[in-house]
């Protein structure tokens, strides 16, 4: 009876030893940060999240030509100590790093760059497909995407929910009276439905919340500091993504500063990468509730889970198939998302002070008080003469 007791105790305290050491370990792991060039902290922020991403680590090839070295450099570098950029950031072909720019823009700027293998955690596809009320088929076509951009426009409540935000992507759209749509099999305009199904997922699935914008009414770009709930996870047709990043913007539209809030997996915490500064979060995220009310929550970055529903898997599985009997058209998806990227995929995202679509917008405003003051002047000579 004694000797039982005393085993029992034996393996008590082997569990606690063992327990301890482990605390001891990632106690002792301690994060680094990346300095800050100028205005370099879209880059920084994007690149903490990498670094905690080990499937990336995984996938960067040695001998790759592309940007997969200097990103293999940097997170070597950063197991280590603070280290700058300066390399990276001559890849990229930043040249000027006082200029503020867009982390959205800056993450497509290296999904273009890296391998193949690398930026294909990021890839999913969207079908889009429109019908008519017979059934025929009007429209069907698939796109690429590394991201899916969420509007915050027109929200009815104080907290914008992003988990019905991203449902609404799937929702069926309908189309009657003045919005019917010409079927070519009826030859004719007529009520139809459209939908949209997520036909391949990313490994890594990466949410941007539209906070920078256009306002066409007093004619100027503008930031939104609307409250959104981000939920610990999210499901999409049977596919389950637990969050693990997200980047924050703070400050206004011309003076804003970036930051990262990642999960490191081995200890199940949360830490604030700010420039050099890399801290265990005050706030652990999602430790009370399952969402997390942010004003400064700009791209949020979700994980696949590592169980899946049989079910799911037979679909993939069957999408697959089909797949590799159509290879070159997936070869054509993956030049269409390398030269979106090239073009700016986030045109609707806009860069806080340099949007592409604000650029368009001034060119048109320009062009229009061109030709009134052209009219004017016509005018002004007929009714001399």
């Amino acid at each position: 009876m004694i000797s039982s007791r005393k085993r029992n105790l034996e393996e008590v305290n082997t569990e606690e030893t063992k327990k301890l050491r482990e605390d001891a370990v990632i106690q002792q792991k301690k994060f680094h940060g990346l300095k800050n060039q100028g205005a370099t902290c879209y880059l920084n922020s994007i690149m903490q999240v990498f670094f905690m991403t080990p499937e990336i680590h995984d996938r960067l090839d040695p001998e790759s030509q592309k940007i997969d070295q200097e990103l293999r450099n940097i997170f070597e570098r950063l197991k280590k100590g603070a280290c700058g950029t300066e390399k990276i950031t001559k890849t990229l072909e930043i040249h000027n790093v006082s200029q503020q720019r867009d982390a959205a823009d800056c993450l497509d700027l290296i999904l273009c760059k890296v391998s193949p293998r690398v930026s294909e955690l990021f890839e999913g596809q969207l079908t889009y497909t429109t019908k008519c009320s017979k059934g025929h088929v009007i429209n069907e076509e698939t796109n690429p995407f590394w991201t899916l951009p969420l509007s915050l426009r027109d929200n009815p409540d104080e907290i914008y929910s992003m988990e019905g935000g991203f449902e609404k992507i799937f929702q069926t759209k309908s189309y009657s009276g003045d919005n019917m749509v010409y079927c070519g099999e009826c030859e004719k305009k007529t009520e139809a439905t459209s939908k949209c199904e997520m036909v391949k997922f990313p490994h890594i699935l990466i949410l941007l919340l539209k906070r920078f914008g256009f306002d066409y009414y007093t004619m100027s770009d503008f930031k939104s500091n609307c409250c959104v709930a981000v939920p610990s996870e999210m499901t999409t047709n049977g596919k389950k993504y637990k969050v693990y990043g997200i980047v924050n913007h703070m400050g206004s539209l011309r003076g804003g500063h970036y930051t990262a809030t990642v999960l490191f997996r081995e200890d199940h915490t949360w830490y604030d990468c700010d420039d050099c500064n890399v801290t265990k979060a005050e706030e652990q995220l999602f430790a009370k509730t399952k969402t997390y009310n942010s004003r400064s929550a700009y791209l949020v970055m979700y994980r696949a889970s590592e169980r899946e529903p049989e079910e799911l898997k037979e679909q993939q599985r069957t999408r697959r198939r089909v797949g590799e009997k159509d290879e070159p058209k997936k070869r054509r998806v993956h030049e269409y998302i390398k030269k979106s990227g090239e073009k700016n995929i986030h045109d609707d995202a806009l860069q806080p002070g340099k949007s592409s679509e604000i650029k368009r917008n001034t060119f048109l405003i320009t062009g229009f008080l061109a030709l009134i003051v052209i009219l004017a002047m016509i005018l002004t000579a007929l009714s001399r003469n």
